[in-house]
């Protein structure tokens, strides 16, 4: 088969509204099939064929039925035209197979390659389709089959996913970000915060050993090296400090060090901050300490607050941090757990743009030191290129309007972004025992009153592919009473 024909005509491309207009013309009016194919520009010999067969569909259906009832899309399923004769499916339903596996995707259980083949060949098993014996004995779509469909629907491809965490992607639902937003709106109705007093913190990690960028090398060829400092490297926390107006506040370095030295820090953007600790990593006993370093470069006091947004990590939460930040004015309002990727501007338009700049600054750092690694007290020096070009105010004010903080934006994520929480959404969460039983009793005598309607009739609905292959969804699991 070949699996790149270009056609060379456009004879396929017909109106099936015009050749409907042909077909009552012949039946209705009478008229010749030759006055009709040269008054719509048809051949003879398809619209005798499609004469025919309207025809011969309305006399199976009913004798008397009218002729106005025709509908030519509907004959065109059972008489093709002779480029459609090996089709499996209508329009209509690939167009459903589309949908599901879009959907699918959306809500980060999307189908691969084999799966997508096996679902085709169940839905056209439901269907009762023509199919070919290989359908059959594969129990899967065929891989022309497969490839051919995706030309014919190019919104689809084939991707490499990025890992989710089952946390983040059913933490961020309409009901964690409902009240994210509704706690935002009530601290700025009653402190009234300016651009320049809203602040985002978080912190990310810096190894001395990071992914190289993509380099030239000969085409073909499966695998490319490239030098680093080690199999695996050693981390330094960078904290980041921005604030609604695209400026920033001298960064943090927190080293894997028992006690800090000044030369730790050399080269490292003006007025960092430089902290150790022994695993590297932010703790409750020096947070306090950053609260400080905002406070010197804010002026923040009980008079002048500001509103520092940041993650509820355990370290951020302590009771000397909440004390000092509520006695120097600083009001922290955290996001809800896990959706910081979504919520937090330097997750989402800084951090990214930072950690591409460290790789090529580590690589070329590299270069001009042929022989020699990368140490922890190399990382503020070549942090400091990256953050300079990363931390820029239009990446900044991007962050702050996508995520809807600055300006504040309730509707800035739409039902799309929402898909990811799919599994875990119920429609009566909230639903105790006694209520679902009431409702039960009301749908039992729904039914019976409907059983006792003869008149009532309700239209079937189509087959779907969900029908074969329902979308996830986790069962919702009831409190036990205490």
């Amino acid at each position: 088969m070949v699996r790149s024909y270009q056609r060379k005509t456009d004879r396929s491309n017909l109106s099936e509204d015009i050749i409907e207009k042909a077909v009552k013309d012949v039946i209705l009016n009478n008229k010749s099939i030759r006055e009709a194919a040269k008054h719509y520009n048809l051949t003879k010999s398809m619209l005798h064929k499609r004469v025919n067969i309207a025809k011969s569909q309305c006399k199976e259906l009913n004798s008397e039925r009218n002729a106005e009832e025709i509908d030519v899309k509907t004959t065109k399923v059972i008489g093709r035209n002779k480029y459609r004769c090996h089709q499996v499916f209508a329009d209509e339903e690939e167009q459903l197979l589309s949908e599901y596996f879009l959907m699918s995707s959306k809500i980060h259980y999307g189908l691969t390659f084999l799966q997508a083949r096996a679902l085709a060949f169940q839905y056209a098993e439901k269907l009762g389709k023509a199919m070919p014996s290989s359908w059959n004995v594969n129990e899967c779509a065929g891989i022309d089959w497969m490839q051919s469909f995706m030309k014919r629907h190019p919104r689809l491809s084939l991707r490499k996913p990025e890992n989710t965490s089952l946390s983040r992607a059913t933490s961020f639902n309409k009901k964690n970000v409902g009240e994210f937003f509704d706690n935002l709106y009530a601290v700025m109705e009653k402190f009234k915060f300016k651009p320049e007093r809203i602040l985002n913190f978080d912190e990310t990690g810096i190894t001395t050993v990071l992914q190289s960028p993509k380099v030239i090398a000969q085409t073909g060829k499966k695998q490319v090296g490239q030098a680093v400092s080690g199999e695996r490297g050693e981390l330094v926390s960078f904290c980041g400090i921005i604030s609604a107006t695209g400026n920033s506040i001298p960064p943090v370095f927190i080293f894997p060090r028992v006690k800090y030295k000044d030369y730790f820090l050399c080269d490292a953007p003006t007025g960092s901050l430089g902290l150790a600790t022994k695993s590297g990593w932010m703790t409750k006993e020096l947070f306090p300490t950053v609260l400080q370093h905002i406070k010197e470069h804010t002026r923040s006091d009980i008079d002048n607050p500001i509103l520092l947004l940041i993650d509820n990590h355990k370290s951020h939460i302590s009771i000397e941090a909440i004390t000092y930040a509520k006695e120097n004015g600083i009001v922290l309002l955290s996001f809800p757990p896990h959706c910081s990727h979504r919520l937090q501007p330097l997750d989402v338009a800084v951090y990214g743009a930072f950690k591409g700049a460290c790789r090529v600054s580590f690589n070329d750092w590299l270069l001009n030191h042929p022989g020699k690694t990368v140490s922890i007290y190399n990382i503020p020096s070549l942090a400091a290129k990256a953050y300079y070009k990363s931390f820029t105010p239009t990446n900044i004010l991007s962050g702050f309007k996508k995520t809807g903080i600055f300006p504040l934006n309730r509707l800035a994520f739409g039902e799309d972004d929402f898909f990811c929480s799919y599994i875990t959404d119920h429609e009566y969460p909230g639903c105790n025992t006694t209520e679902t039983e009431d409702c039960t009793v009301i749908n039992e005598d729904l039914q019976e009153n409907e059983l006792q309607d003869e008149d009532h009739t309700e239209p079937l609905q189509p087959t779907t592919p969900e029908s074969v292959r329902p979308y996830p969804k986790a069962v919702f699991k009831k409190k036990k009473n205490l």
